[in-house]
């Protein structure tokens, strides 16, 4: 119900309203039990399947236990089917079923081209961008200007921001966590996504936009809108999508017409300036501007509508936001509460008090007393810290997502056979399962935030694997040509706020394990659990 709009509410008979749920509802549950009785029918009869039971509708009963208990059926499936280097059938709840290929075929996989394995189809079905995002945002999608900047600029340009984002993160734990010596209760999911709203906004819309608390609050709500909206739109018949969207789509309309009344003004006020070419006026360093610029070269009116421009930067906030905060928040989580916390701590903090006063020592004078990159990159126990976290604490169960775009199908060698795949079909490997394999990692059940520190290699001299770092056995940004192309900043971002936390907060460790929230595969954490933390300094 609270996905429905409350204007909505008090303008329709509840009769009606709780008769159009109900329709909703059976039209739903009808798609989830017929929708794969047609579509390449012989080919999931042919292949063995996990989560299934002698049972009557046993792959929609199936689909129904994929809400909690999907990555039991993938660890079932990888230790039965993938580890002898065979494929198996994941079913899903509101999407087709998975073909989970072993990790014996992850080369194949990724040495597959966009013609015959395309990246792109699943996110476009998972979001229903044209019903979920509009016209704006199904053009944004197919001209993707705001990512092709993440990939181009933001990556490039990371040293500049990262001293900008110092200075916000250092406001925003002030403002969130607050500067009292007297310990304090913080909800740890709450507060880190609210801190990475604000530092993520200030590199992408700038300093006056990322100061706005209602822009901050509206843009998390129209993300998490989106996402609901998504998950809803994709369980309904084909047919029935346009006349109900609306309805379900209420909530974004609402959300990204808040965040356009905030951000115009700021918008159109730099596109002036940009296109006026003024010699005299000193562009600012943030995404905002380095997207206009990119809008205004490509010399088509459509790219510089400002409603258009606040689209793309409410796009970037979606695929960044919630993410980066789970990470954060999984990352504080696993630390304080791993029985050598203590130790760990004091670990960290030699560390950045060392490069610290490397930093100040190398850095020309008006940039004393903060970080660069090149000093970020010198915290190697942070950066193992978060890396081990993201692997322990995945938020996916499954990575390098691809549909066989192919018209003949696609061949894998699976255990000395060929498996033909046709067209249409999903493909992936089983990344919860790989990064917990003890043939991968020792002790993987077992936090050790130190794991990617202390190894022979970096004692050799040699680089440490940084969070950024995609293998066949890391697969938290995905792996290949397409992995996450943000994941630099987001690195940076998280370790700047690790880094700021352990060196300026105290927080009593936690005395149990907190129980993660797996919904339909993702691990997110304990949205009530709160620490206690004052400050150090």
């Amino acid at each position: 119900m609270e996905m429905l709009p409350e204007l909505l509410l008090g303008g329709v008979p509840k009769v009606l309203l709780q008769g159009t749920i109900g329709i909703i509802i059976c039209l739903m549950v009808h798609q989830l039990v017929f929708s794969d009785s047609h579509e390449h029918k012989q080919f999931w009869k042919k292949q063995v399947w996990v989560g299934l039971r002698p049972e009557w509708f046993p792959k929609f009963r199936a689909s129904l236990r994929t809400i909690s208990g999907i990555r039991q059926m993938l660890d079932e499936g990888y230790q039965k089917y993938s580890k002898n280097g065979k494929a198996f059938i994941l079913p899903t709840i509101a999407e087709a079923p998975w073909v989970v290929l072993p990790p014996s075929s992850m080369r194949e996989l990724l040495s597959k081209t966009d013609a015959e394995l395309d990246p792109d189809i699943i996110h476009a079905e998972q979001l229903q961008h044209y019903y979920t995002q509009g016209p704006l945002g199904w053009h944004a999608v197919q001209v993707p200007i705001q990512f092709d900047l993440v990939r181009r600029q933001l990556t490039r340009q990371l040293p500049l921001v990262i001293p900008i984002m110092a200075e916000e993160i250092d406001r925003s734990f002030r403002q969130y966590w607050g500067t009292q010596r007297t310990p304090v209760e913080v909800n740890v999911l709450e507060t880190c996504t609210q801190i990475v709203t604000r530092v993520a906004n200030r590199v992408f819309a700038g300093p006056d936009i990322c100061q706005n608390e209602a822009f901050l609050l509206h843009s998390r709500h129209y993300s998490e809108s989106v996402g609901r909206a998504g998950i809803i739109i994709r369980l309904l018949p084909r047919w029935l999508r346009w006349l109900l969207a609306p309805l379900i789509t209420y909530p974004n309309r609402k959300n990204y017409k808040i965040c356009l009344d905030i951000a115009l003004p700021v918008v159109k006020d730099r596109l002036q300036k940009t296109l006026a070419a003024d010699p005299t006026w000193k562009a600012p360093v943030d995404g905002l501007q380095w997207l206009l610029e990119d809008c205004v070269k490509c010399d088509d009116a459509r790219e510089i509508n400002p409603n258009l421009i606040v689209q793309r930067l409410l796009m970037l906030n979606f695929v960044a936001i919630e993410t980066m905060a789970m990470s954060m928040s999984h990352t504080v989580i696993d630390l304080y509460s791993a029985p050598d916390c203590a130790s760990f701590v004091a670990g960290l903090r030699e560390e950045l008090d060392r490069v610290w006063h490397e930093e100040l020592q190398q850095q020309p004078q008006p940039q004393a007393g903060q970080w660069t990159k090149a000093g970020l990159d010198r915290l190697i126990r942070v950066d193992s810290t978060i890396r081990e976290s993201m692997r322990v604490s995945d938020l996916s169960y499954i990575a390098v997502p691809r549909m066989v775009a192919h018209p003949a199908g696609l061949d894998f060698q699976q255990a000395g056979e060929l498996l033909h795949i046709p067209q249409g079909v999903r493909v992936c490997v089983p990344s919860h399962a790989i990064q917990r394999d003890p043939d991968c990692y020792s002790s993987p059940f077992i936090f050790n935030p130190f794991r990617f520190s202390d190894t022979d290699q970096v004692a050799a001299g040699r680089k440490a694997p940084s969070i950024a770092t995609t293998t066949d056995t890391f697969l938290a940004f995905g792996h290949g040509r397409h992995a996450c192309p943000g994941r630099f900043f987001a690195a940076q971002t998280i370790k700047l706020m690790l880094a700021y936390l352990v060196q300026h907060y105290e927080m009593d460790p936690l005395k149990h394990v907190a129980k993660k929230e797996v919904q339909v595969g993702t691990a997110r954490p304990n949205a009530s659990l709160c620490l206690l933390v004052h400050r150090r300094d």
